[in-house]
C-alpha cells in the first residue's frame, strides 16, 4: 500500500473512459488493480481509474466485451465470413440470428479499423503496386475493358510485394476521385521516403500521384505581351513510377510495354505488377464475394467493406503466407505473415489476438 492508497502496478492499461483526461493512454499511474471475478470460466481481473473513478475489467473495450455468445461461436462465424459466406448461410449453420452475425462483423470491422490505425504508420516500404478489379454488387455486370472510366464497383488495392502486405483497399467506382483516396490513404500510412509506384496504365493513378506528391510551380511575369504561364503541378525529384501497360486485340495480349513516367533509375526488374495479379488470385480463390463466376457475391456494397476489411486485416497479422518463409529458433523453416515480414508485429497473430488487440494512445513502458 501507498501512502494514500495501493501502488500502481498495471501500467500497461489505459482508462476506457472517453470523457476521463487520461483516456487510452498507458504508464500515467492511475489505474490500479479492483479484484477478479470468473467470467465464462476464465479468470478476469477488474481495475479502477483513481482519475475519473471508472471502474472497468479486461473485457472493457474489447470486441467481446457484452457479447452473449461464447466466443468460439463468433470465431467461428467470423472465419466463415472471411471465406465469404453469406451472412444468412452463417447464421443457419451456427444455429443463431442473422442480425447477431451483422453486428459481430460489423464490431470486427471497428476493431480492424482501430488495428490498422495504430500498426499501420510510418510503414518503410521500397515498392508499392498497386491495381483494381472488378466485383460484383447486387447484380452481376460485367465490365466493358474498352471503356476508361466505369461506374460499376471495383475493388482498387496498394500492396507492397516485398513483405506481401496489403497497404490500403477502396471499394468504388473506376473515376479518378477514387484512385486520389487511395493514394492518400496509402500515403498517410509510409514513412517520409516516396517508394516506387507501379500500376498498370490507367492514367488515374498518374494524376493521383501528382495530386498526393506534385509540387506547384508558379512563372514569373515577363512582361511581354500575351497571358503569363499558368501554374503548373510537376513531381518532385524523389518520385518514381513506372506503368506495365498490357496492349490487347480481340481479347488476347499482344504485346506488354514498361514505360518510366516519373523518375529516374527505376530497374526494368522492379516494373511488374505479377504479384498484385497474384494477389488478386488469392482474393478470388479465397473468397467467394469476389470470385468471378459465383452467384455468392454481396448483395449490399456495406457489407462487402465490412467483410473485405477484415478479410484484409486478419490477412496481414494472422495468415501465414507461402511466399515468406524465415527460420525459427530451433532451425525449422516456417511460414511468415505480411505484418512480421514488414517489422509491424514481433509474432503471428491469431484470430483471437486481432480482436482482443488494444490500442493506446502512448506505448507500453
Amino acid at each position: 500500500m501507498g501512502k494514500r492508497g495501493p501502488k500502481t502496478q498495471f501500467t500497461n492499461v489505459s482508462c476506457p473512459n472517453k470523457e476521463c483526461e487520461l483516456y487510452g493512454q498507458t504508464g500515467q499511474e492511475n489505474v490500479t488493480g479492483n479484484g477478479t471475478y470468473i467470467s465464462r470460466g476464465e479468470k478476469t481481473r477488474r481495475y479502477i481509474c483513481h482519475h475519473c473513478g471508472k471502474a472497468f475489467c479486461d473485457h472493457t473495450g474489447t470486441f467481446y466485451h457484452d457479447l452473449r455468445k461464447d466466443e468460439n461461436t463468433i470465431d467461428l462465424a467470423l472465419k466463415m465470413s472471411m471465406k465469404g459466406m453469406s451472412i444468412e448461410a452463417i447464421a443457419e449453420v451456427l444455429e443463431v440470428d442473422p442480425a447477431s452475425v451483422k453486428r459481430w462483423l460489423a464490431r470486427a470491422t471497428e476493431q480492424c479499423d482501430k488495428v490498422n490505425d495504430t500498426m499501420m504508420k510510418d510503414l518503410n516500404v521500397p515498392r508499392i503496386e498497386m491495381d483494381e478489379m472488378w466485383v460484383i454488387v447486387k447484380k452481376k455486370v460485367v465490365p466493358r475493358m474498352e471503356v476508361y472510366e466505369d461506374d460499376g464497383p471495383w475493388m482498387w488495392v496498394a500492396f507492397a510485394p516485398n513483405s506481401r502486405l496489403i497497404i490500403a483497399f477502396i471499394i468504388g467506382p473506376r473515376k479518378q476521385y477514387v484512385a486520389d483516396e487511395l493514394v492518400k490513404l496509402t500515403a498517410n500510412r509510409l514513412s517520409e521516403e516516396i517508394p516506387v509506384y507501379v500500376t498498370d496504365g490507367l492514367d488515374f493513378y498518374r494524376g493521383a500521384l501528382l495530386n498526393q506528391y506534385g509540387v506547384r510551380v508558379e512563372y514569373p511575369k515577363t512582361g511581354k505581351r500575351g497571358r503569363p504561364k499558368n501554374p503548373k503541378i510537376v513531381p518532385p525529384e524523389d518520385l518514381k513510377y513506372a506503368q506495365v501497360v498490357k496492349k490487347r486485340k480481340g481479347g488476347k495480349l499482344q504485346k506488354v510495354e514498361k514505360k518510366v513516367i516519373f523518375g529516374k533509375d527505376i530497374e526494368q526488374s522492379a516494373i511488374s505488377t505479377n504479384l498484385i495479379e497474384r494477389q488478386n488470385l488469392t482474393f478470388r480463390q479465397d473468397n467467394n464475394r469476389v470470385s468471378r463466376k459465383t452467384i455468392g457475391f454481396s448483395k449490399v456494397a456495406k457489407w462487402l467493406v465490412n467483410q473485405m476489411k477484415l478479410y484484409c486485416t486478419h490477412f496481414n497479422f494472422c495468415r501465414e503466407h507461402g511466399g515468406l518463409r524465415y527460420k525459427d529458433e530451433r532451425g525449422v523453416e516456417c511460414e511468415n505473415t505480411p505484418a512480421r515480414e514488414a517489422g509491424i508485429t514481433d509474432s503471428k497473430w491469431k484470430l483471437r489476438d486481432l480482436l482482443t488487440f488494444k490500442c493506446f494512445k502512448t506505448p507500453i513502458r
